[in-house]
């Protein structure tokens, strides 16, 4: 009988045990996950979104959870097929090209940031209730300074000497690949401008599904110029010491592209996703972002005596437009018919 009274008592104390840790356990889970889209050089392990992630949930008592799109329009077809499902809180990485047809495809809550102090370039582009810009960048093409000719211009791309050595994106899953789309159009008007996209298809080593398979190209030395920003280089001279990768100023006005967060109208954590979007948009998340994304910060001041202040430089830049998501779709498929072309036998 004192053997069984011992048994008991052990089962007892190891059933008390068990239920501790299982409400240990809960509290825990019980946490509210904070669910963030964002694309992978943004959510990736050198992207800003893991220092973003662990100062928050220093204070948030919440956790996380980053879900990631290899680029921006990866990212809203993947929002749009299990954003809802998936409890989407906040999404990161919209560009001016993606606002559209974001507005068409999805419902947003409403944000205000009228009191932003943005930097002057592009502050007053922006008018709308639902998407925030939290950086924005200009594109170039980026070579290695001695080992390639300088183009000076467009056309010039269309050298012999640069047949099957310049690394580009597809514009239909890459955001830096529409810029270049969007660009070429602008800059030659719409006609010539696909009429020398038709060119381009000769002289491309490829077009890349994403801008990081791009200038994974150009890093094997599989391509002699890649389509990227103009703070590109600055990336080999802080992070790899290496000063021989520049970008060029070309004849033509430069490319610029505004990056957007959104907070969806059926987010899970409405408020906490909020306080993530004022963490972003603070002096010291800019700053993160800035240095790990390798953007321009929005917010004024923020980049004023680092090395992105002299990346600056570029002045000649194309007029902001947020073209229609019918206009977008257009081009697209026009372009689509000329690869297809550059494809056949």
């Amino acid at each position: 009988m004192k053997h069984f009274v011992l048994f008991l008592a052990t089962i007892f104390v190891l059933l008390f045990l068990f239920a501790l840790n299982r409400d240990d356990n809960g509290a825990v889970d019980s946490k509210p996950v904070v669910r963030v889209f964002g694309y992978s050089s943004f959510t990736g392990r050198w992207g800003p979104g893991p220092r973003l992630k662990e100062i928050f949930e220093r204070n948030c008592n919440c956790q996380v959870e980053f879900i990631e799109g290899s680029d921006s329009s990866v990212l809203l077809q993947r929002l749009k097929i299990e954003g809802e499902s998936l409890g989407a809180d906040l999404v990161i990485g919209f560009d001016q090209f993606d606002l559209q047809k974001a507005l068409s495809d999805q419902s947003w809550q409403r944000l205000n940031f009228s009191t932003l102090d943005l930097e002057p370039e592009i502050k007053g582009l922006i008018k709308n209730d639902y998407f925030v810009p939290y950086d924005w960048g200009v594109l170039a093409f980026m070579g290695r300074q001695g080992k390639v000719e300088e183009p000076g211009g467009l056309d010039d791309l269309l050298d012999a000497k640069y047949a099957h050595r310049i690394a580009l994106q597809d514009p239909r899953t890459s955001s830096p690949g529409f810029q270049f789309l969007w660009w070429v159009v602008r800059s030659k008007g719409e006609d010539a401008g696909f009429q020398y996209l038709a060119k381009m298809m000769k002289q491309a080593h490829s077009f890349s599904p994403s801008w990081s398979l791009s200038l994974g190209l150009y890093n094997k030395n599989q391509a002699d110029l890649v389509f990227s920003y103009v703070t590109s280089p600055l990336y080999y001279q802080i992070e790899e010491r290496k000063d021989e990768h520049a970008v060029f100023d070309f004849r033509e006005n430069l490319p610029i592209q505004i990056e957007f967060l959104a907070i969806p109208e059926f987010c899970r954590h409405c408020e906490l996703a909020e306080k993530f979007v004022n963490l972003m948009l603070s002096p010291e998340g800019q700053k993160i972002i800035m240095e790990k994304n390798y953007m321009f910060p929005v917010l004024r001041g923020v980049k004023e005596g680092t090395p992105f202040t002299a990346a600056g430089r570029f002045t000649r830049l194309m007029k902001f437009e947020i073209p229609s998501d019918a206009e977008v779709e257009r081009l697209l498929k026009r372009w689509t018919e000329i690869r297809r072309g550059a494809e056949a036998p």
